[in-house]
């Protein structure tokens, strides 16, 4: 069904197998008459497209399997899920009308954000008036788990929790003592930014250029040309892939030489490597979790690839245990109310497919965090911490 603002409702029950990590969740056999809906605002068009579709699509694949294993056991109850999701289109206020229909009209006790955080933001009142949960797990401006905001989660880092062992890598591991800082003029490039800079200050390098660009932007030679004129030793650069992608061709075109370091998570999706081709070569990237490597995203990948025909994308993955977080919380609290929902949610501690997720009394998980290196077309993690 599709409504004026762009509604596309998704009841799975399709016969796929459950997976071993939804056994926790103890779910029925039979199928239940309650449903239970979860809303969604993930981009399917506008610059952020590549993203919130990815997202999306973890969103539902969880919706699947859970259904297909008969259902969520919350409290004396089994739910149907149901997922609601509205396209914001890339724009802050089709996100806030969003939001008011999926309360208003769909009555959702969860909104899955959108991905990017000035989008994010702007319904973030709408949240905070109507006490639903939102959980957020693209949007990485800090401010979206500010003090101000109850009922506001995110499964994810902010775009806080990468910079600092970015810069630490390029000046303690690479000998870098000037910067130059390239980002999206939004609240995650903005947020970045004076995160990076405080950080080069503290470790004793210097920040020799800053500059912001339109999320529209596809056209980076003046840009860039200024960048080479400062002869930094490293270039960070925060993009998406619509302008990523131009903005690392240009880059190679130009024949720049600093080392190059993304902190877009997004620049370690095959979609970005596969687009980006021999101009990614080399580049540092700076994530959240690993994607590939590991025992737990190995075995979901291969049930994921069944199902879906292709091998998970990171942020179907991260849109998957988000998803699984939040119904955690709600069996945790045997209960799908709003409220009792965000208390359980600030004292979880759940095994997702891609980490241990610990809210720690906060409404911010703990994150692991990567250093990679794009080699032979592959993301190869380098350095690993936890936030």
């Amino acid at each position: 069904m599709t409504s004026p603002i762009g509604m596309t409702r998704r009841v799975a029950l399709l016969s796929i197998p459950a997976l071993a990590s939804l056994a926790t969740f103890g779910t029925a056999r039979a199928q239940s008459d309650r449903v239970l809906k979860l809303g969604a605002i993930c981009t399917v068009t506008g610059p952020n497209a590549s993203i919130g579709r990815e997202g999306l699509a973890g969103l539902e694949y969880s919706v699947k399997a859970l259904n297909a294993a008969g259902g969520v056991k919350i409290g004396p109850d089994t739910y149907t899920l149901a997922l609601v999701n509205i396209d914001d289109e890339s724009k802050p206020e089709r996100a806030v009308a969003a939001a008011e229909q999926l309360i208003g009209s769909e009555h959702v006790p969860v909104i899955f954000t959108p991905p990017a955080s000035t989008a994010t933001l702007a319904m973030l009142p709408t949240i905070e008036k109507n006490k639903v949960v939102a959980m957020s797990f693209v949007a990485s401006a800090p401010a979206v788990t500010g003090k101000e905001f109850d009922y506001s989660f995110r499964s994810t880092l902010s775009s806080l929790d990468n910079v600092n062992p970015s810069i630490d890598f390029l000046v303690k591991n690479q000998g870098v003592k000037t910067i130059a800082y390239v980002g999206r003029n939004d609240d995650w490039g903005r947020s970045a930014a004076k995160a990076l800079i405080a950080r080069a200050e503290q470790l004793g390098a210097k920040v020799v250029v800053g500059e912001y660009f339109d999320t529209k932007t596809t056209d980076f030679f003046g840009l860039l040309t200024k960048v080479r004129g400062a002869e930094p030793d490293a270039v960070v650069v925060a993009t998406f892939v619509e302008d990523g992608i131009p903005f690392l061709k240009q880059y190679r075109e130009l024949r720049m030489k600093p080392t190059l370091l993304s902190l877009a998570v997004i620049w370690s999706s095959p979609v970005f490597l596969n687009a980006a081709g021999k101009t990614a070569e080399g580049v540092y990237i700076a994530t959240g979790p690993r994607t590939a490597g590991t025992t737990a995203v190995e075995e979901f990948a291969a049930t994921f690839q069944k199902s879906a025909g292709h091998a998970p994308l990171p942020y179907e993955i991260t849109g998957y245990d988000s998803m699984t977080v939040v119904l955690a919380a709600m069996k945790k609290a045997g209960s799908i109310d709003p409220t009792a929902t965000r208390d359980a949610l600030r004292s979880l501690d759940f095994q997702g497919v891609l980490q241990d997720y610990a809210f720690n009394g906060t409404n911010q998980s703990s994150v692991d965090i990567n250093i990679n290196k794009v080699t032979d077309g592959h993301v190869v993690p380098l350095v690993s911490i936890r936030s």
